[in-house]
């Protein structure tokens, strides 16, 4: 009997090893260490707060759309939170602010999975990926709040303040749903068999 329980474990295992969600789950972890990369050492510097929502949302988005992994881009925000953890950075904050990331990936777990559901038309589905993408960024923002240093100042083009900050997050964040309704519209339109 021991052996039959320790093969059917074993064969359980490699079936969730070969079975396609695992494979798109593994994908979409992998675009998140890849932002985390980028977000640790490309140094923009554009002085706007929560650009860094937009090269960790949109990409893991994108590849949540495109794998149809269900928790896709909670894998992949979570990921890319803890690489730039691990390497210095700062996406999450340190393990205080990471739940928080995990949060704003969630939401737009659950915004896509509402989309695919409900097979939504394009204009549903760009209307409901910004309005998440702009929650999502500003559960980022409550992050930066709750983190030691507070909120630092930021200035552009002479503007500064918490209403800056947050209209800075919101624009980011509808800059990712929108960069990743556009991309399932061109791949409707390069691919005949999507649905």
């Amino acid at each position: 009997m021991p052996g039959l329980i320790s093969t059917a474990k074993k064969n359980n295992t490699q079936a969730i090893v070969k079975s396609h969600q695992f494979k798109m789950l593994l994908a979409s972890i992998s675009v998140g260490i890849i932002c985390g990369l980028f977000i640790t050492w490309v140094k923009l510097n554009l002085g706007m707060p929560g650009h860094k929502g937009f090269f960790w949302m949109a990409p893991v988005l994108i590849a949540r759309l495109r794998t149809g992994c269900k928790t896709g881009t909670t894998a992949g925000g979570l990921s890319a939170a803890l690489t730039t953890y691990c390497l210095g950075a700062n996406l999450a904050g340190g393990l205080i602010g990471l739940p928080l990331i995990v949060l704003a990936a969630a939401v737009l777990d659950v915004a896509v999975n509402y989309i695919e559901k409900n097979k939504s038309s394009f204009l549903i589905t760009l209307s409901v990926l910004c309005l998440a993408g702009i929650a999502a960024n500003i559960i980022c923002l409550a992050k930066r709040m709750i983190l030691p240093t507070g909120i630092n100042a930021s200035y552009i083009f002479g503007v500064s303040g918490f209403w800056f900050k947050i209209l800075s997050y919101g624009f980011f964040g509808f800059l990712s749903g929108f960069t990743a309704a556009i991309s399932t519209r061109i791949k409707k339109q390069n691919d005949p068999n999507a649905s």
